[in-house]
């Protein structure tokens, strides 16, 4: 058998241990999507430079059918695009439709004995959506929105360029900060909610990859442009407000057991750092 045969056997192998993963990841049991599953179609793109298969792979559940996979599903392909191969990003925008259909084409009520997701389902799918159209507005950024990637990329850290990237940034955290606080609202007090603290596991990553982002732009923004104390100060306001409000956020995620037993939540300093000096530690 020749490299490329060995290579394609490899592949066809790989795509039948994808479609297991995505349907043991998306199965019906309320509990969060097991990391190993969302890991092996996280590797899947990097190992093949591709994250179709796993789109064809969510397709392919009854994900309509019921809140609870549909639920797991945009988990797991919210982990995928923060963490997959970064040509995961230009794939998922192509997934638009898809994600839109889902949120529209939603029961409503519940299943199989189930509290309703469907509104959990609708805002997540909008935030996704509206992160992958930063992404298709910023194409520089990575799924994380890693600083030095991003410095790299652009061959600059001019901070002139840096406003309306800054503020489209807040915006989008500002849209999570919504959704995050809609998960809370939404717990159900006979439930362990581990279904839903699931979701914010990539929320309280993704918040944080965008505070350290903006944290590292508003201080090099202070440095080098000219009369920043005025300039920038709508941008410094809504960063300090923002601060505050990711210390509410990361407050109540530490209070959940289950959520502290699978990643460590950020403690940021009691107030916002001085982005006209150098006392951030990222």
């Amino acid at each position: 058998m020749n490299q490329f045969s060995l290579r394609m056997a490899d592949r066809v192998k790989a795509e039948q241990e994808l479609i297991t993963a995505a349907r043991k990841a998306t199965n019906t049991d309320e509990t969060a999507p097991k990391r190993k599953h969302v890991r092996n179609c996280i590797v899947f793109t990097h190992d093949f430079k591709t994250s179709m298969p796993v789109w064809e792979a969510m397709k392919s559940q009854p994900l309509k059918a019921n809140d609870v996979q549909c639920f797991k599903a945009i988990i797991t392909l919210h982990k995928l695009i923060r963490e997959g191969h970064h040509v995961t990003i230009q794939e998922a925008l192509t997934q638009t439709k898809f994600l839109e259909d889902l949120a529209h084409g939603l029961g409503g009520g519940v299943h199989n004995g189930w509290q309703n997701y469907s509104v959990l389902i609708r805002a997540y799918i909008n935030f996704l959506l509206a992160k992958l159209e930063y992404h298709r507005l910023h194409p520089e950024f990575n799924g994380m929105f890693d600083y030095r990637e991003y410095v790299s990329l652009r061959g600059t850290n001019d901070p002139n360029e840096g406003y309306e990237t800054i503020g489209d940034l807040m915006s989008l955290q500002d849209r999570l900060d919504e959704f995050q606080k809609l998960v809370f609202r939404n717990f159900q007090p006979a439930s362990n909610n581990e279904c839903r603290i699931a979701a914010l596991v990539p929320l309280v990553e993704e918040s944080y990859g965008i505070y350290k982002f903006a944290t590292h732009m508003l201080i090099a923004m202070h440095q080098r442009v000219d009369g920043a104390e005025q300039a920038l100060e709508p941008l410094r306001k809504r960063y300090n407000s923002q601060h505050y409000a990711l210390r509410k956020f990361y407050y109540e995620c530490s209070n959940l057991r289950y959520l502290t037993s699978l990643i460590n939540v950020p403690r940021l300093p009691q107030h916002p750092v001085n982005l006209f000096g150098d006392d951030f530690v990222p």
